[in-house]
């Protein structure tokens, strides 16, 4: 390569670098936010410089730069086995190792929007979960218990059901087995209302299909219409269990999400235990009265979830985004994360999270 080829490589690769810096730490300076960050699985984009021609690999978990004596370490060191060296070391090839975030005078990596799902929150050590996401995750729960009474009460007031209404031992296991029927049909609709109408409307539609069922049952004078009350529990109970985990992972910071969620099933556990101690509650009561009784308190607690879901849970920041009502959305989010978080950064996590599932559903089809 003659001279003026090599001087003119020179100052093309010095430029490109001026522009990277220049528009790295202006996007910095732009953002400024404590989400943005440098995430482990950013692409690597490696640089020429002025000393080093030939743009060095980058292997490793985040790079501080093109290590000072790049060009001087001896070319033999590039047989050197990658599975036994230091990651203290800089070999040839290598660039320097920083394990925080990149410097921005070294941008080497590409800026993205994942910091919070890889734990890179700027001065903020470590995401907690706050007081708000904990009390809506908690009423969001509590929409499960309705399927765990429903299943504790009918073990103490099946017997009593059938000798009040002198029903047959078929007629008791069709009854007992059609919730699952109903909640299958109650499960899968509520997908279709859920994204219409929004997450806090599908909580009040399945407790309020609850109440009716559980009235219709209690004051049910034959089988039929024991039936038909049947029906609107079950679909109330389907209803109620497809939307409550949907509801809370969409509330819940990704690192807390499984946490939060698992909150439904013991909430489910909490409902078959309060369904089982009505049946000891009302042990001593006419057969007759009691089953009605034992129904009749089940329509308590969906009276606390229409409550809840209309003055207590916002609606779901991923649904809001999805209709475009970004501006209600980081309100949302604002109660979901610490102060000082900027919470546009997941804003934009979930529109891209919606687009690539758009993308991927028209692809795959049925």
């Amino acid at each position: 390569m003659n001279s003026n080829n090599s001087e003119t490589y020179h100052t093309a690769t010095t430029t490109t670098i001026t522009t990277t810096i220049t528009n790295n730490n202006n996007n910095m300076s732009e953002s400024n936010t404590v989400a943005d960050g440098y995430s482990r699985t950013d692409q690597r984009i490696p640089i020429a410089t002025s000393t080093t021609p030939v743009a060095p690999p980058l292997d490793f978990d985040y790079n501080d730069g093109v290590a000072e004596n790049f060009d001087n370490i001896q070319q033999e060191d590039d047989s050197y086995d990658n599975e036994s060296r230091d990651s203290s070391q800089i070999r040839a090839g290598e660039t320097g190792v920083d394990r925080h975030l990149a410097h921005p005078d070294h941008p080497h990596l590409e800026q993205t929007h994942e910091g919070e799902h890889r734990y890179d929150h700027g001065d903020i050590a470590s995401l907690k979960i706050t007081r708000s996401t904990k009390l809506f995750a908690f009423c969001a729960a509590l929409n499960s218990c309705n399927l765990g009474y429903d299943i504790g009460v009918n073990t103490g007031a099946g017997p009593l059901l059938q000798e009040s209404l002198n029903l047959t031992d078929i007629q008791v296991e069709i009854f007992m087995g059609s919730l699952n029927l109903f909640a299958m049909v109650g499960a899968l609709s509520s997908n279709w209302i859920s994204d219409k109408m929004g997450r806090r409307w599908a909580f009040r539609i399945a407790a309020i299909g609850f109440i009716f069922g559980t009235v219709i049952q209690a004051g049910s004078g034959g089988y039929a219409s024991l039936m038909l009350g049947r029906s609107f529990v079950g679909l109330g109970v389907g209803f109620g269990l497809a939307v409550d985990p949907v509801y809370i992972s969409e509330i819940s910071q990704a690192a807390h999400r499984g946490q939060l969620v698992t909150w439904s099933e013991i909430a489910l556990n909490v409902g078959i235990l309060l369904g089982f101690i009505s049946g000891m509650a009302f042990s001593g009561v006419n057969a007759d009265i009691a089953w009605r009784l034992m129904f009749a308190l089940g329509a308590i607690m969906p009276c606390f979830v229409i409550y809840f879901a209309t003055f207590v849970m916002p609606e779901s920041p991923r649904w809001l985004v999805s209709k475009d009502r970004d501006d209600e959305a980081k309100e949302v989010l604002k109660l979901l994360y610490p102060d000082g978080y900027d919470v546009s950064v997941i804003v934009h996590e979930i529109k891209d999270g919606i687009e690539k599932e758009s993308l991927a559903e028209k692809a795959a089809g049925w």
